[in-house]
C-alpha cells in the first residue's frame, strides 16, 4: 500500500463537545528558541514549535546538513534533546550521547556501569535492550539504566547519582523516557505482562536523587494491609481470592506527564495480566486502576482522580500512550485545561485537567471490542464481539488487536489548526486461548497480511479535531508502525517513518510536501531548533531493537529500512547525499534442512512459551541492525553451543538470559525449528531477488 493523503468529511458525531471552535488554544512553552530541553517541547508535550523559518513554500529545498552513525546497536527512538548547540540522545542500555548541533562531531558518551545479577528477570533482560529517551533538567540528565535512575551531568560528563527504582530479579525493568518537573524527576516501569509484579511510578528529588514517594498502580497482597485508602477501594474491583490468579500489571511504563500550572502528574497505566480474564478471578470488575489515567499530587504522590479507558481489559489494550496538555477554549468565552490521549484502545479522549471529567471521546481506527461510549461518563459498553476467550469456535479478530491503535509513539498539536496529529495503527490480530503462549493467548500478528484478510494491515497519519472529534485528513503508511510527530507554526507536520522516511505534509490540508529517504526505519518524534539564524532539523532513526512492537519486526521495518542507527541534521540548502546500502542477501543456511516437521511444530511452542520473541522477533525473524542476533543466521558453532547459552546462561553479561528448566528434549526441537526458520527465511530471499512471490512474514 503506498502513501495517499485522504480528506475526511466530517460525519463522525462526537459524544459531547466543547464549545467556540473558532477560537485558538494557547500554544505550548515552545518557542524558535535554540534550546529544546524537554520531551515534547515543554510540560505540556504538544510537540509543536514556533519555528517559521521552514515553511510550506520553502520546505521543498530541506536537505542533509550532516549525518553521523551512531553506535547504538539498539536502535535510536527517543526524541532528541538540544541544549547549548548540542544534542542529547540516549539509547539502550541507558548509554547517553551528545553531538555537535552544527557538525554532528561526537563530543562524549556516557555508558552506565551495571552488570546483569545472577538471578535477573527475564523482563529485566528484555528491558535493557529499550531505551525511549532521557530528560534534561539544569545541568542533569536523567536516563533509565537496567532498574535504575541516573543522572549524569551534563558538563563534566560524568555520573552524579544512581539510584534503584525497580528490581531486576524480578519481572521488572525501565524502557520509558523519565520526566521531569518541580526539580523532581519521575520514572515508571515495564512489567512484561507477566502477572507477578505490580507496576508502580517513583518521584525522586532531581538534585540528590533521594527518593520522594511511590504510587502503585494496582492493589498488593489482600492478606496485607494496603498502602492508603485508596488502594484498599481498588482491591474491591479485583474479584475474590484475586492474588491467587494475578499479582501484577499495570505498569506505568511509558506516558508521564508534568503539569507546572498545577503541580500534578498524569501518567498512564498498563492492562492486567495475564491478558485473558479466565486467567484471572472468575468475579472481577473494573480491576483498577488497569487501562486508567491517573493524576497525583507531584509534591507527595496524593491521589487525585482517575480514568480509566478499558474495565476488565482483555486483550492488552493499555493506556500508556502519550498523555499531552493544552488549554481548549470553553463555551464562557474562557479556556478549559484538559488532558488529551489516544491510547492503544482506538479512542481519543478529552478530559477536564483538574478533575479527570470526561468531556468527549470518538475512535480514531475501526473498533469492534466495545459497542461505543457512555456519552456522559465515557464508560466503554461491553461487546461480545472480540471476545476471543468466550469459547466460541474458530479465531476472534478483535479490533484494536493487543499491538494497539497507537503506541507509545508521540503524537503533535497544532493550535493554530487545532488539530492533533496521531501515528496510528491498524493491526487486525487472530487470537484464541493458549496456555502454552505468552499472555495466555495465542495471535497471529500477520493476519492482516492475508489475502483474505478483510482489514489489512497498514499506518495512518491521523490529522484529529479534538473539539469535534472528527478526523480532517488522514495519510495511509504501508507499515502500521511509524515515528512521533513534530508540527511546526509555519503549518508543517513532520514524521519518520517505518519504512525509512522523513516526510512533512501540510497542517490543515495533508498535503505531502517533503519526502527523504533516510535507510532506517523512524520511531523518534523530530526536534526542531533554529541556531545562529539557521533552523536545524533533527532525526534520529534505527530499529529500536527488542522495542521493535513486541519483537515483531515486520510490522514497523522493511529490508531496506534496516539501516543503522544514525542522527541526522537537516537545513535550506543541505546538500550532503545519504549513501543508503541495498538489502544484504539471506545467506545460505549451513545447517541441513530439516526434515522433522513435528519436531519443528514442538520448538515453535517453545519458542513461544519462553517469549523468545520478545528480543528474536516473531517467527525467529531477527529485528535487523540490532546487536541481538538473527538466530536464522546460526552457525553451526552456535548450534553446537546452545545448551551452554540458552540453559547455562554463558552470555548472561550479554543481556541473553539463562533458561535453566528448559529440557533437553525442548532445546533439541528448538533447534530444530530455528533451522527450519532458517531455511524459510532463505527461500523468502531467493524468492523475492528472482521475481518470485514470497512469504511476507519471513
Amino acid at each position: 500500500m503506498g502513501m495517499r493523503v485522504r480528506k475526511v468529511a466530517v460525519a463522525f458525531v462526537a459524544l459531547a463537545t466543547l464549545q467556540g471552535v473558532s477560537m485558538l488554544a494557547k500554544a505550548g512553552e515552545t518557542d524558535a528558541a535554540a534550546d529544546w530541553r524537554l520531551l515534547g517541547g515543554g510540560h505540556d508535550q504538544q510537540f509543536h514549535s514556533s519555528a517559521a523559518q521552514i515553511d510550506q513554500g520553502n520546505v521543498g529545498k530541506l536537505g542533509l546538513a550532516w549525518y553521523v552513525n551512531m553506535d547504538a546497536g539498539d536502535g535510536l527512538v527517543g526524541q532528541p534533546l538540544i541544549a547549548d548547540g548540542v544534542i542529547y540522545q540516549s539509547g539502550p542500555p541507558g548509554r547517553i550521547y551528545a553531538n555537535d548541533l552544527k557538525t554532528g562531531k561526537s563530543l562524549w558518551t556516557f555508558t552506565p556501569q551495571t552488570s546483569y545479577p545472577a538471578n535477573s528477570s527475564w523482563t529485566a533482560y528484555w528491558a535493557s535492550h529499550v531505551n525511549r529517551g532521557l530528560a534534561m533538567d539544569g545541568d542533569n540528565l536523567y536516563v533509565g539504566a537496567y532498574c535504575n535512575l541516573l543522572a549524569v551531568s551534563r558538563i563534566t560528563h560524568k555520573l552524579v547519582w544512581s539510584v534503584p527504582s525497580c528490581d531486576v530479579t524480578k519481572m521488572q525493568g525501565i524502557t520509558g523516557a523519565p520526566r521531569v518537573g518541580g526539580g523532581k524527576v519521575f520514572i515508571g516501569n515495564a512489567s512484561g505482562d507477566m502477572g507477578i509484579d505490580r507496576g508502580f511510578l517513583d518521584a525522586f528529588d532531581g538534585r540528590t536523587g533521594k527518593h520522594l514517594w511511590r504510587f502503585y498502580t494496582q492493589p498488593g497482597d489482600p492478606s496485607k494491609p494496603f498502602e492508603s485508602e485508596i488502594m484498599a477501594k481498588a482491591a474491591k474491583t479485583w474479584g475474590t481470592n484475586y492474588w491467587k490468579y494475578t499479582q501484577g500489571g499495570t505498569s506505568p511504563w511509558d506516558a508521564i506527564t508534568y503539569d507546572d500550572k498545577s503541580n500534578t502528574v498524569y501518567f498512564g497505566t498498563d492492562g492486567p495480566a495475564p491478558w485473558s480474564p479466565k486467567d484471572r478471578a472468575p468475579d472481577a470488575g473494573d480491576e483498577l486502576f488497569t487501562d486508567s489515567i491517573l493524576a497525583v499530587d507531584a509534591t507527595t504522590g496524593e491521589y487525585k482522580w482517575h480514568f480509566q479507558t478499558v474495565q476488565h481489559d482483555g486483550w492488552n489494550l493499555a493506556a500508556t500512550m502519550h498523555i499531552m496538555l493544552a488549554d481548549l477554549p470553553s463555551a464562557d468565552g474562557g479556556s478549559r485545561r484538559v488532558v488529551m490521549t489516544a491510547p492503544k484502545n482506538g479512542f481519543f479522549y478529552v478530559l477536564d485537567a483538574k478533575t479527570g471529567q470526561f468531556i468527549s471521546a470518538k475512535n480514531y481506527v475501526p473498533v469492534n471490542w466495545t459497542k461505543g461510549l457512555d456519552p456522559k461518563t465515557g464508560r466503554a459498553i461491553p461487546s461480545d464481539e472480540g471476545n476471543y476467550w468466550d469459547g466460541r469456535k474458530g479465531n476472534v479478530i478483535p479490533l484494536p488487536g493487543d499491538v494497539g491503535a497507537h503506541s507509545w509513539e508521540p503524537m503533535a498539536y497544532d493550535p493554530k489548526n487545532h488539530l492533533v496529529f496521531i501515528p496510528a495503527s491498524i493491526v487486525p490480530v487472530s487470537m484464541y486461548p493458549s496456555k502454552d503462549s505468552f499472555g495466555g493467548v495465542a495471535a497471529d500478528y500477520y493476519y492482516g497480511f492475508r489475502a483474505d484478510a478483510k482489514l489489512k494491515t497498514h499506518g495512518e497519519l491521523i490529522a484529529w479535531d479534538p473539539q469535534t472529534q472528527t478526523a480532517r485528513w488522514k495519510a495511509d503508511r504501508p507499515l502500521p508502525v511509524n515515528g512521533g510527530v513534530l508540527v511546526t507554526a509555519s503549518g508543517l507536520v513532520f514524521e519518520g517513518t517505518g519504512d525509512g522516511k522523513v516526510q512533512a505534509f501540510a497542517a490543515g490540508s495533508g498535503k505531502l510536501l517533503w519526502t527523504y529517504d533516510v535507510g532506517g526505519c523512524v520511531l523518534a518524534a523530530p526536534t526542531v531548533v533554529t541556531v545562529d539564524g539557521t533552523e536545524y532539523l533533527i532525526i534520529a532513526s534505527g530499529n529500536g531493537g527488542a522495542s521493535g512492537m513486541r519483537g515483531i519486526p515486520r510490522l514497523m521495518n522493511t529490508l531496506r529500512s534496516q539501516g543503522p542507527a544514525r542522527l541526522l541534521a537537516f537545513r535550506l540548502g543541505g546538500a550532503l547525499r545519504l549513501p543508503i546500502a541495498p538489502p544484504a542477501a539471506f545467506p545460505k543456511p549451513s545447517l541441513p534442512k530439516p526434515a522433522d516437521e513435528l519436531a519443528a511444530a514442538r520448538g515453535g511452542l517453545v519458542f513461544s512459551k519462553n517469549s523468545c520473541s520478545a528480543c528474536h522477533g516473531l517467527n525467529a525473524v531477527g529485528p535487523g541492525a540490532s546487536i541481538i542476533p538473527d538466530l536464522r543466521m546460526m552457525s553451526a558453532g552456535t548450534e553446537s553451543a546452545m545448551h551452554q547459552i540458552v540453559i547455562d546462561g554463558a552470555f548472561k553479561q550479554a543481556g541473553m538470559p539463562a533458561f535453566s528448566d528448559m529440557t533437553a528434549q525442548e532445546l533439541s526441537d528448538l533447534k530444530v525449528y530455528i533451522e527450519s526458520q532458517a531455511w524459510k527465511g532463505y527461500a523468502a530471499d531467493q524468492a523475492r531477488r528472482h521475481g518470485g512471490v514470497s512469504d511476507p512474514v519471513n
